[in-house]
């Protein structure tokens, strides 16, 4: 981060009051985080859903150089470093500075939301973009309100284009943050039944993730999912759109076919894409819709995919001998479990899937579950292993179903030995997916 202003810009910028302080005086970066602070630095303290920094604020004070806190939190303290600057809350601070830096770059910028397949979609663009220059996207989870302006923050005149993924778990998460990254751009690659325990239906997935279009700078283009069936309702609305799907009527195409091949006014391109999947092409194509807004050529589209490679733990194929783990343990939910087992089916046997629970479903978590269990049932695996309280209903269904290799556990460990033998055992293909917390790397870790 090197913001390369003033005390005064950024108290006006974040509409607080400088208590402490020359107006003049170089202002290029801050710390969140009290660990990582060292002598001289500018401090922002942010409450969270279980902290509030500013209880740590007098123990700050022998290296800061300036705080950026809450107005009742300054005024409390009875004693102040030599910068100070106080806000209303300093989270929307946070925001209304990344919404000021990001007006000061004049740049393709896109922002990408969706049930699934955002964090994919948004390392293929960023491929994409490197060829053409500088790129900045939020590392890791940076993505909600507080990652995001983070993200942005990072925002320098070496970047040629920005991409960042935007999630969210309740109504208005996109609108918060979309307004904030005003992007030239957005995509919006799915909807389906994610956080459904905050969401609390379909409907308002829908009305959630389509909030992006209204976040939009002006004459941007919304990006998003013809062949889904939510989305193709935005075909009548009036703003500037490009779509992307197996659909005749998108505007980028993909072929049927083993190999990626895209069509778009008029012209295929054939792309090696590497750790292809049906799944993976409409990402693709969803990254070379936006790449197109951004007015590069299907040959730097063509170049930049055939680099890609995916994010850790989505996805992810390993080998290990003769067999092939197919890591995909960052998150799952019904829409991405079901494209996992089906790009697995392609691969070579003996199958092994090994799954956990599908977390934040709620009240549609058992549904969901047993839908798992009985489409399992039927996949010809040579073996299947559920782990997590949640998947006793998947258990109980493929049981109904005629599954007969089924292993189950109420944690990880009860088959973890068993599960990390057979892939030594170097034969077959493993699916290996679950919910972030259920942690199911521990399957491959260290072998």
């Amino acid at each position: 981060m090197k913001l390369d202003t003033d005390l005064g810009t950024l108290a006006r910028a974040v509409n607080g009051r400088l208590l402490k302080g020359s107006q003049a005086a170089p202002f290029n970066s801050f710390v969140t985080d009290t660990r990582k602070l060292k002598a001289g630095d500018f401090f922002w303290a942010l409450k969270g859903a279980s902290f509030d920094a500013h209880d740590f604020l007098p123990q700050t004070l022998p290296c800061v150089n300036g705080w950026l806190v809450r107005d009742d939190a300054a005024a409390a303290q009875a004693e102040l470093p030599p910068e100070v600057v106080a806000v209303p809350d300093t989270l929307r601070a946070l925001q209304a500075l990344a919404a000021w830096h990001r007006k000061r770059f004049d740049i393709p910028l896109v922002a990408i939301t969706g049930s699934n397949g955002k964090s994919t979609t948004k390392e293929m663009l960023r491929s994409v973009f490197s060829q053409a220059g500088g790129t900045a996207s939020n590392a890791g989870n940076l993505n909600n309100q507080f990652g995001l302006p983070l993200s942005l923050l990072e925002l320098g005149p070496q970047h040629r284009f920005g991409v960042f993924e935007l999630g969210a778990s309740h109504k208005g998460d996109i609108k918060e943050i979309g307004e904030v990254a005003r992007p030239t751009c957005g995509i919006i690659t799915n909807i389906g039944p994610s956080h459904l325990q905050h969401f609390g239906d379909m409907e308002t997935i829908f009305e959630t993730k389509t909030e992006l279009a209204d976040c939009l700078a002006a004459g941007g283009t919304l990006v998003y999912n013809y062949d889904d069936r939510y989305l193709s309702r935005l075909n009548g609305r009036a703003f500037r759109k490009l779509t992307f799907g197996r659909d005749p009527e998108a505007d980028v195409r993909v072929l049927e076919g083993e190999k990626l091949r895209l069509e778009y006014d008029g012209s295929i391109t054939a792309i090696d894409l590497p750790y292809a999947g049906g799944h993976n092409f409409l990402n693709a194509a969803a990254a070379a819709a936006a790449a197109i807004t951004a007015g590069m050529t299907m040959a730097d589209i063509k170049k930049g995919l055939e680099h890609y490679t995916p994010p850790p733990m989505r996805l992810q194929e390993l080998r290990f001998g003769g067999a092939t783990v197919i890591l995909d343990a960052y998150n799952a939910n019904p829409q991405s479990m079901g494209s996992a087992i089906k790009e697995t089916l392609q691969r070579p046997g003996p199958l092994y899937f090994m799954l956990g629970d599908m977390k934040e479903l709620g009240e549609y978590s058992a549904g969901y579950h047993r839908d798992l269990g009985a489409a399992l049932a039927h996949t010809g695996a040579e073996r299947i292993f559920l782990a997590g309280l949640e998947m006793k209903p998947a258990l109980e269904a493929c049981l109904n179903a005629g599954g007969k290799t089924v292993v189950y556990a109420e944690s990880l460990d009860g088959w973890l030995a068993e599960a990390r033998d057979l892939i030594k055992a170097g034969r077959g293909t493993f699916l290996v997916k679950a919910s972030r917390s259920m942690k199911f790397e521990r399957i491959v870790e260290g072998l």
